[in-house]
């Protein structure tokens, strides 16, 4: 490097510099001494500020000429030596900002570490959510009978802004945004993002969660199952599908209480029908334990019913399809026409994992019981039920106490008499 190469910046003396035959060349500023224009041997010329920091010589790159005049690359000089007088070191501040990741690319680290290896059953739904609420939305055609999916009009793309850009109130703001029509889904939106900063924190980013003290909208737990006066019609509709995968679907849905994916994405090699068991691996399940589900004699029967008549199945999906994944997708369309033959109104297909355990507890299964056959791994999930599981307990305590006023002459055993007096 030559060091000798002095003269007073102008825009005529910078454009009169040649470039030298071979690698570079470095010229200095008269007036701001500090101030270098690199020359390569291509004619680029670049404007940096050359500095001692400690043992080292320091380059921070201004920007390149004509893009930068010389008056702007003298006061961007100045700024820069006036951060070394104070100690700091632009350079390193420059190269630490360029080594700082972007919320797209910790989204990513979430997804690839966490999401996939723990087996969290939702994993397309939150890469969809992530796409339409706070990343890119990938131009991709429609799929068969859809529509093309499109950013909600309330959701930004934060894919390429550094991970330590994004404040609290703009975090807010997005969350009231989506919250206006759809509250619950905001507040998914922010478990995710939230789940993308603490999964960043712990691999070493030392910034904040700017998801952390957002007030999440209120939410009420579902608890909708199939009544009792609905499931006449709701048989006999299901009955007459014309699709033996809907049909078989739906009711495995119902008899084992698995979620959605788990019937979706079953396959044989998990079924033992001899033993009447389905065992549903950790990448199907929700805490990302295996789960071993006994299976009823009806369940069963259907299965069996799935298999050709040798007795040995043709593909590995219990429900194989032409499709990405191998097998059938949710059956949005008619499970909504199945609905309207019923007249049944606001239940989903999860509702049927729900019905499951509702009609355990109605009939007096426990709530430790219920918890074990749905596979909930904490009681906060199975305690939606312990109301419906208060009817069985209220008759055994009905039994027992006509036991006792029989016993103690105050009533017969046909008879509910006022008690007169003090037994």
């Amino acid at each position: 490097m030559k060091t000798d190469n002095k003269l007073k910046f102008g825009k005529g003396e910078i454009e009169k510099i040649a470039p030298p035959a071979q690698g570079r060349a470095t010229y200095y500023d008269t007036v701001i001494p500090k101030l270098a224009c690199r020359v390569t041997a291509a004619g680029s010329k670049t404007f940096y500020v050359i500095k001692r920091a400690g043992a080292a010589m320091a380059w921070v790159k201004l920007g390149a000429f004509r893009d930068m005049t010389v008056e702007q690359a003298r006061n961007e000089a100045e700024k820069n030596l006036g951060e070394f007088a104070k100690g700091n070191n632009p350079a390193k501040a420059k190269r630490e900002e360029k080594q700082k990741i972007t919320l797209g690319q910790a989204f990513e680290n979430y997804f690839d570490q966490h999401v996939k290896p723990k087996g969290v059953k939702t994993a397309d739904d939150i890469r969809a959510t992530w796409q339409r609420f706070i990343g890119t939305m990938p131009d991709e055609p429609a799929k068969k009978h859809g529509r093309k999916r499109q950013k909600h009009p309330a959701g930004v793309d934060w894919t390429n802004r550094k991970i330590d850009q994004i404040e609290k109130g703009e975090v807010r703001t997005l969350h009231a945004a989506i919250g206006a029509t759809h509250s619950i889904m905001a507040n998914r939106v922010i478990e995710i993002l939230s789940a993308v900063y603490g999964r960043a924190i712990y691999l070493g980013y030392e910034g904040a969660n700017p998801a952390t003290g957002v007030e999440p909208y209120k939410e009420n737990k579902r608890d909708r199952f199939i009544q009792a006066n609905e499931l006449p019609v709701f048989f006999t509709e299901l009955a007459n599908e014309s699709s033996e995968d809907f049909k078989h679907f739906v009711l495995l849905s119902l008899l084992t209480g698995a979620r959605r994916i788990n019937v979706m994405s079953a396959r044989w090699e998990d079924v033992n029908l001899d033993s009447a068991i389905w065992r549903i691996p950790d990448t199907n399940s929700k805490n990302g334990e295996p789960m071993i589900l006994p299976l009823g004699a009806e369940a069963v029967q259907i299965l069996r019913a799935r298999l050709p008549d040798e007795g040995k199945p043709t593909s590995p999906w219990v429900f194989p399809a032409d499709s990405a994944t191998g097998h059938i997708s949710p059956p949005k369309k008619r499970w909504q026409n199945l609905l309207q033959r019923c007249g049944i109104d606001n239940l989903r297909i999860h509702d049927l994992r729900r019905s499951l355990g509702s009609w355990q507890a109605i009939t007096g299964a426990s709530l430790v019981i219920i918890g074990k056959s749905l596979g909930h791994k904490s009681a906060d999930a199975t305690m939606i039920y312990a109301r419906l599981n208060v009817d069985p307990v209220r008759a055994s305590i009905g039994a027992a106490t006509a036991a006792m006023m029989e016993a103690a002459g105050v009533k017969n055993s046909a008879d509910v008499l006022p008690m007169k007096g003090k037994l």
